[in-house]
């Protein structure tokens, strides 16, 4: 039985990954704000907070003797033009989306177990930024680059690093409606974790397969292969 951790799973699309799962006989554990009654597997988690984040994470590596899959779906959209946002939302946007997924997965890599995965969720916005979403795709374009470079620093060790871009999910913030189910978003996300030959960046849905091939988007292969061969001539980097 795999041991799942995931971030954000009070509703939309973090529930939905939680209930496809546990479908699936895994032992499933809910990072949410307020743990619900009844429901055991919920653990208390804000992945703004180190103490937060570490704290959850023992609890369920005592309970479970070890994680095998990380995904992080916690999540805040801010919307509005860039020039009328205020500078704190912005960090609580990019603290949430980006160094939210930092605190989980570095919390988390010592108790994963042989073959592990961490998956990010990410959105088309990490590779289109749309007008009055200038918040949400700065902190998804980070994420997914962020994301490609733990792939490289972990895949010595035997654990991959997964990310998933799909349009508008619905239900996924509050009072957000349309776009796809967070039920089928969530199943396609399942069935990939699942299979072992799993590219690093994996578009969900026909509108984002179609504005992936659209962008001549690489799946991670050739980023991977770009970034051994910079490793091997010397650290690329800019003083100022």
């Amino acid at each position: 039985m795999r041991s799942i951790l995931i971030s954000g799973a009070s509703q939309g699309l973090g529930a939905a990954l939680a209930s496809a799962f546990a479908y699936r006989g895994d032992r499933v554990f809910s990072g949410v704000a307020v743990p619900r009654e009844g429901m055991p597997g919920d653990v208390e988690l804000n992945v703004r907070s180190p103490e937060s984040v570490s704290k959850a994470v023992d609890q369920i590596a005592r309970a479970a003797g070890g994680i095998d899959i990380v995904i992080n779906s916690a999540a805040m959209q801010l919307h509005g033009p860039l020039a009328t946002l205020d500078q704190d939302a912005f960090k609580e946007t990019l603290d949430v989306n980006l160094l939210g997924a930092w605190r989980l997965s570095k919390a988390a890599l010592p108790h994963l177990r042989p073959g592990g995965t961490i998956a990010m969720i990410s959105s088309l916005s990490a590779l289109v930024g749309l007008p009055d979403e200038g918040a949400y795709a700065a902190s998804k374009f980070a994420l997914e680059g962020m994301s490609q470079s733990l792939a490289g620093e972990i895949a010595p060790l035997g654990f991959r690093v997964l990310v998933f871009e799909s349009g508008r999910v619905d239900r996924e913030f509050p009072g957000a409606s349309g776009g796809e189910a967070p039920e089928t978003v969530a199943e396609e996300i399942a069935a990939l974790i699942d299979r072992r030959d799993t590219p690093f960046r994996n578009p969900i849905g026909l509108m984002a397969r179609e504005i992936i091939a659209a962008l001549g988007v690489d799946d991670g292969t050739r980023a991977a292969m770009v970034a051994q061969g910079v490793a091997r001539r010397g650290t690329v980097g800019h003083q100022a």
